[in-house]
């Protein structure tokens, strides 16, 4: 593999594309530093980091550069953070955050918004990295006829990225209007939604709806799935006018992630113009 086959390349997804179709074809997770390594990454150091997730060490012009990942927080996210960071480094667009490269926080690693130029470059860093980590040639076998959490435990485990990554790869991967909902004790900490899914009328320190299939199965905690089940549209929407069906995952210490699945009235669906491009953000 060679840079020059990606030069002049800005897109985050497509460039990401194109290192895939560089690799031949594996099943498996993908080998981040081996491939960091191959485009002239002169080292990946993983250890235990205080103040930051990641770091690249490099300089304008990008002749080589050094990618610190802090792996505190697990093996898959220390990958993530390395997809990142080199991202930062292929996309020569990016402006270098410090005078040695960039560092990077672990809201950074979550950024979605496309703003200011900080949070578009970590944006599609974020970008970048999911599809490095999690292209659709090997996620689409795993889905199943419809939406469903187990899928995403299944590729989290095959793909060594995170669950939360893979739900928002799902999310906007596929055709139906889907949204998912991060909770800790039944507080609303982030969600993210498909382009199709309406308005979610959650924001960070709510409350999941009391009404809902997903707060009796936090309040239980058991850990597990739950089966999808219809839920009242108008607490996690705004709206009445839907069909919605709800599924949760509940993990250890009050965590749980909803899966959202709603059927939108014929007024609200596609006309088959273009679509907005998603920019979803992983940690």
């Amino acid at each position: 593999m060679d840079r020059i086959d990606l030069a002049d390349i800005h897109h985050p997804a497509v460039l990401a594309r194109t290192i895939h179709k560089l690799l031949a074809k594996r099943d498996g997770a993908v080998p981040v530093q081996d491939i960091a390594v191959a485009l002239d990454i002169a080292e990946v150091r993983l250890d235990r980091f205080e103040g930051f997730e990641g770091m690249l060490l490099t300089d304008t012009v990008r002749s080589t550069g050094c990618i610190l990942a802090n792996n505190s927080k697990g093996r898959r996210r220390a990958r993530f953070t390395i997809a990142h960071e080199l991202g930062h480094f292929l996309m020569e667009r990016h402006q270098l955050s410090a005078a040695t490269g960039f560092t990077c926080s672990a809201q950074n690693m979550r950024e979605t918004r496309d703003g200011r130029q900080h949070l578009r470059q970590e944006t599609q860093a974020n970008q970048f990295a999911i599809e490095l980590l999690a292209p659709d040639y090997l996620m689409d076998p795993y889905y199943s006829d419809d939406p469903d959490l187990r899928d995403v435990q299944r590729l989290r485990d095959h793909l060594d990225v995170s669950l939360e990554a893979c739900v928002r790869r799902m999310v906007n991967r596929r055709e139906e209007p889907l949204a998912a909902v991060w909770s800790q004790n039944g507080t609303v900490r982030y969600f993210a939604k498909g382009a199709d899914f309406p308005f979610v009328a959650l924001s960070k320190g709510n409350k999941i709806p009391q009404t809902s299939a997903a707060h009796r199965a936090i309040a239980n905690a058991t850990p597990g799935f739950t089966q999808f089940a219809e839920a009242d549209s108008h607490p996690w929407t705004g709206r009445s006018n839907l069909e919605l069906y709800e599924q949760t995952r509940v993990a250890a210490n009050g965590h749980a992630v909803t899966l959202l699945w709603a059927e939108l009235p014929e007024d609200d669906k596609d006309d088959g113009g273009p679509k907005e491009l998603g920019m979803p953000g992983f940690r």
